[in-house]
Formats: C-alpha cells, structure tokens, sequence
C-alpha cells in the first residue's frame, strides 16, 4: 500500500469519526433543550398551584372574618336587648281571649271578676292596676278587652251546666268596656246566669240591665246627650246607681277608672261580696 493511500484512508476515517462526533452533539443538545422545557413548564404548573391555594386561603380567611364580624355585630345586639329595661304593666291570667299572663298570688276567696278594657287595650290600664289589687286580695280577678265578653259570657254559661262557677259574679269595665260590662251582665241574665255586681267606670252608650242582675254602679262623666248612663229594663229587679264624677278634681274619661278614691270603693264592696274558700271550693280554670 502506498503513503498516498495510507493518508487517504485516515482522512476518510476522520472524517467518520468527525461526523459521529457532531452527531452525537446535536443530540445532546436536543436532549437539553427538551429537559430544560419541562423543568419550566414543571414550575410554572407549581407555581400555578401555589397561587391558587394562597388565593383560595385568602377567601377562607375573608369568609371567616366577615362570618365572625356578623356574629359579633349579632351578640352586641343581644346584649343591648337584654340591657333595655321592660314596660311594667300589670300582667293576670285570661280565659279564652288571653292578652296577659298569669300573676302571682293565691286565690284564697269565692268569686269570679271579671274586668274588661276599652279601646285597643291602650286607655284602661286603670283596670289592670284594679285586677292586680284584687289578686292580691285573694280574688280570683282577670283582665280581658272589651271584644271579649261574648266568649267570657258563653265560657260561664258552659261551665255553671256543669255547676264549675264559682259565685259571686262580678264585673267591671271602663269607656268600651264599660259598655261591654252591662251588655255582659244582661246577657248572662237572660240565659239564668245570675250576676251579682256591675261597675262602669264611664261607658259611651247607653246600656240596659235585665233580670238576675242584682246591683249596678255606673261612674261616669255625661257626654253631651246625657246617653252614657245605664237604664233597667222591666225585668230589672235590683239596685242600679248612676253616679256623676264631675265633682272629682281632675277626672276625666281617660283617668276615671285609675282613681283611687273608686277604685277603693269598688274593692271594699268586692271583699263584702266574696267569703273565704273552704277546702275542695271551685275555682275557674
């Protein structure tokens, strides 16, 4: 083999080898480029991911704090309710049409009162004062409005078929209630519920009594026709009294039934009407 061919075959082999070489070098550089794309796309998923859980944390934290803002916001309220002092009114047990609740005190006497306000149960208070007084007495004394009576009366009626009334009778109301009062009585006379004493404290019409009505009381103040005073029927066989208040410092409609001075009068009379209840006495449930 000659030198020439020697050196022309170790050019052909280099060359070869040169090839091989760069190949391989572009492989690996693909090779790089392609592991360095996905290690980026790798973080950029993962940053992606943290992102998203900061911003889902973050609506957590500012869903807790409003909901605890609210709670807090809801407790002072509580605590400003509880805080305001309640309306003082008299408060008595009431059968059917119950405004109130029960009060304290022992029934210790026979009797049942009845006291009935006027107007939206605003302008009679006088009369929740008087039942309170009775209560504390031992009678057995509740106060309802006046729109009332038709039940009260047919509850009574009901109730002494069965002999559950416990006598005496009494009732009493003021302005509406007052008229209610005497249309009460009436109606229970008619149908031989006997009723011992009726007081009005300055009704607006004029009312009439009936038989088993034993006394009737009217105080009141005369409207400019004079027609609010109460007038018996034939069948009336008891003491009816038709009071003038005019004389009393002061009265008027609206105060008529929280004077002290009547309101005495009316419990002295009570007291002499009821007794003292034995053991196992009816009492109205």
């Amino acid at each position: 083999m000659s030198l020439m061919s020697v050196f022309k075959n170790f050019g052909v082999i280099t060359c070869l080898i040169g090839g091989v070489a760069l190949a391989g070098c572009s492989s690996t550089g693909s090779s790089s480029s392609n592991t360095g794309s996905v290690k980026q796309k790798e973080a950029s998923a993962q940053s992606a991911k943290t992102s998203k859980k900061k911003s889902s944390k973050d609506q957590v934290s500012s869903a807790k704090k409003s909901k605890d803002k609210a709670s807090a916001k809801k407790k002072a309220s509580a605590k400003k309710t509880e805080k305001a002092k309640p309306v003082k009114v008299a408060v008595l047990a009431q059968r059917p049409s119950e405004i109130n609740r029960p009060t304290s005190g022992k029934i210790s006497r026979t009797g049942e009162v009845y006291l009935l306000r006027g107007l939206a149960n605003v302008f009679s208070r006088g009369m929740d004062v008087l039942g309170v007084r009775l209560v504390k007495k031992g009678v057995d004394a509740r106060v309802y409005n006046h729109g009332a009576w038709r039940d009260l009366a047919n509850n009574i009626i009901a109730r002494n078929k069965r002999k559950q009334v416990s006598y005496p009778i009494i009732i009493m109301g003021h302005s509406l209630g007052g008229n209610a009062s005497v249309i009460m009585a009436k109606y229970l006379g008619d149908r031989g519920v006997k009723v011992r004493y009726v007081v009005a404290f300055d009704p607006t019409i004029t009312t009439f009594v009936g038989s088993n009505v034993k006394q009737v009381t009217n105080y009141y103040l005369p409207n400019d026709e004079h027609s609010n005073i109460v007038r018996k029927t034939p069948k009336f066989t008891g003491k009816l009294r038709n009071v003038k208040v005019t004389k009393i410092a002061g009265i008027k409609h609206t105060n008529v039934e929280k004077n002290r001075g009547l309101q005495n009068k009316s419990i002295q009379h009570i007291m002499s009407l009821t007794k003292k209840r034995r053991n196992g006495k009816k009492r109205r449930g």
